[in-house]
């Protein structure tokens, strides 16, 4: 199929084709048009007859009566000869104003229509010696039947045509107009196809500037319309062909520009094979060039030294635009609208370029490392600063990377290494278990017996803290989340531990209110959480002072409070503390993994509350919250 509509043969022939489907709906929409002004669709084909030959009786009766005025009564012996064509079809009586026949063809002849008309302009009537215009009136008549191939005789004969095709030509102008469209359609498919070659192939108009084109053509349209304002004067079938020429010229001429258009089009980048854009890149590289010039010496300037030449240059042109215009009040209003229009663009532009800004710098303080300022807008250091606070954004956003990466590396490192070491060590701890049952007199090897059964449940212990901070951290601990009386719990951790810190040489106060305090919560969880405080205190507690332990309620939450004076100085940051394998003993001279307030926040945390540490010189405070719940609501609530 394309080898076909690729061919010049199959072009020419569509091209042909175009131009006389083209022709016929031209012809068909002005046939309709003339048809609608007759009142073709809605009158009898008389009616038609009777408007048709009104107006060519009436052309000849203005050509009798300007005739014979102007040439004089004497001028035709004939008065057919006063006819512009003779036509023995017309026939008229000629009276003036007094009703008498002056100039007459009518003889009593069978006449099919008749009209009077009335002239009466002084230009074109007798002056009287009364000073008067006289009114000149003439009868006129269309033979029946008509005898002679004249004017009257075509239109009668074209009428009864056209009054049968009414109809017809309708639906052949849908079908000239369907039938152009598809051509015109396969003929812009084709455009730049050859028969035999790949790809689009233009030809020397296609190289000609498009606007270049368009304008050579609008020109020839133009020097058209000029001819035919000349060619009013031809008869008509000089006039008819001189249209349909011209008609024929003109589609060939639109043709040519869609196809090439279409050509140029199916090419890329049609706008560039034209004048004005080569103007407009011209003047574009001009401006670019000048604008890159403008903006290397102002980068190379401060930003205080950019807002004085800014204010300097409007100063300069304010004042400019005062001198061309101080006795001018409109042009001056003018120039004031302008300046204050770009101006205020620009600080528009500015004042959100600073809110992007700002927003930007929020949105990184509050850990979102992945929000981007938009600097599209953005010119000079405005735009610097906003990519510069994207990279910062990137950096960080790398960092928080690498060290989840550690994290996650080290959990996993660490809860391998903790079941690494779980199966061995109970080997040890048995075989050790097993040692002390037999009957050992040696009181050395005793001794020795026990610091191994000691030192393998403080690594039994350690290596159990290990797996229990990874899962805490990682959340991979099951939580079963209770309505929970806190009181209750937080007296027996209290209780279970009043022993050992009286043994510390410690001193226990407990503070609780009297009323139940109800909370959502994992009792096993949270008993371990105590018990940390609790064994954290022990150990590391100065011996002689008060260990408070407070349970209040308040603003509808649950908080427990540990307090206590530390045994060694806490020279370290509360948040440090609280990562794993930080110890407030930094000497370590006791015992202790520096996993049990790491421990005791995450499971905190898991349990929807929170654990905060505050250290004042030598106090350590630890701090927990739970939302209390109201225990009248039913559990479906939860």
């Amino acid at each position: 199929m394309n080898r076909i509509i690729h061919s010049l043969a199959f072009k020419v022939t569509a091209i042909f084709l175009f131009v006389i489907t083209v022709l016929v709906f031209i012809a068909g929409i002005i046939g309709i048009a003339v048809f609608y002004h007759y009142d073709y669709y809605v009158t009898s084909v008389e009616n038609v007859k009777k408007e048709v030959f009104e107006n060519i009786t009436r052309e000849y009766a203005n050509s009798v009566y300007y005739r014979y005025f102007f040439s004089g009564i004497y001028e035709y012996n004939n008065p057919t000869d006063a006819l512009p064509v003779p036509s023995s079809n017309f026939l008229f009586t000629l009276k003036n104003q007094e009703g008498e026949i002056i100039f007459s063809n009518y003889s009593g002849e069978d006449y099919k229509f008749s009209w009077i008309f009335e002239f009466n302009e002084a230009v074109y009537t007798a002056y009287s010696e009364e000073n008067t215009y006289e009114t000149y009136t003439m009868e006129c008549y269309v033979k029946n039947p008509l005898d002679t191939d004249d004017y009257y005789f075509v239109m009668d004969r074209l009428v009864d045509f056209t009054y049968k095709m009414k109809y017809s030509i309708i639906v052949i102008s849908i079908l000239a107009m369907a039938a152009s469209i598809i051509l015109f359609i396969v003929l812009m498919c084709s455009a730049g196809r050859r028969k035999g070659i790949e790809g689009v192939m233009p030809n020397g108009i296609d190289k000609i500037p498009f606007d270049l084109l368009l304008g050579i053509i609008v020109i020839f349209f133009v020097f058209e319309a000029l001819i035919f304002e000349e060619m009013r004067y031809f008869d008509i079938i000089g006039y008819i062909i001189s249209l349909s020429i011209f008609a024929i010229v003109d589609i060939l001429l639109l043709l040519l520009i869609c196809m090439s258009f279409a050509t140029r089009y199916k090419l890329g980048g049609w706008w560039r094979n034209t004048v004005i854009y080569r103007i407009l890149s011209f003047f574009g590289r001009i401006f670019k060039k000048t604008a890159d010039l403008i903006k290397y010496f102002f980068r190379n300037r401060s930003l205080v030294t950019r807002a004085i030449l800014i204010l300097t240059g409007i100063m300069i042109l304010e004042f400019a635009g005062l001198c061309i215009s101080y006795d001018q009040e409109g042009l001056l209003v003018f120039l004031w609208i302008i300046e204050k229009l770009l101006l205020g663009s620009v600080i528009i532009l500015v004042a959100i370029s600073l809110q992007k800004l700002k927003l930007g710098g929020q949105k990184i303080a509050m850990g979102d490392l992945n929000y981007k300022v938009d600097t599209r807008y953005m010119f000079w250091d405005f735009k610097d600063h906003g990519e510069n606070l994207n990279r910062i954004n990137e950096g960080m956003a790398r960092a928080v990377e690498e060290r989840l990466r550690s994290e996650r590396f080290k959990t996993e490192l660490i809860t391998n290494v903790s079941h690494d070491i779980k199966t061995p060590l109970t080997s040890i701890i048995n075989y050790v278990d097993l040692i002390k049952k037999e009957n050992i007199e040696n009181e050395k090897l005793k001794e020795y017996i026990s610091v191994l059964d000691r030192q393998s449940a403080r690594l039994k212990k350690l290596t159990e803290d290990l797996v229990e901070a990874s899962k805490a951290s990682t959340g991979n601990l099951p939580v079963n989340l209770a309505p929970t009386e806190i009181g209750v719990l937080f007296t027996q951790a209290a209780g279970e531990y009043e022993e050992r810190i009286k043994n510390s040489g410690l001193e226990l106060i407990l503070n609780k209110p009297t009323e139940e305090i109800y909370i959502m919560a994992d009792g096993r969880l949270l008993w371990r959480v105590f018990d940390n405080l609790l064994n954290n205190i022990c150990k590391y507690a100065q011996p002689g002072t008060r260990v408070y332990l407070d349970l209040e309620k308040i603003n509808g939450q649950a908080v427990i409070t540990f307090r206590n004076i530390s045994r060694y100085a806490l020279n370290i940051p509360s948040d440090e503390l609280l990562e794993r394998f930080v110890r407030g003993d930094r000497s370590r001279n006791t015992e202790g993994s520096g996993l049990g307030l790491s421990i005791a926040k995450s499971l905190t945390e898991l349990q929807n509350g929170s654990l905060e540490l505050y250290i004042d010189g030598d106090l350590f405070k630890v701090i927990l919250r739970f939302n209390v719940i109201d225990m009248a609501v039913p559990m479906a609530a939860f």
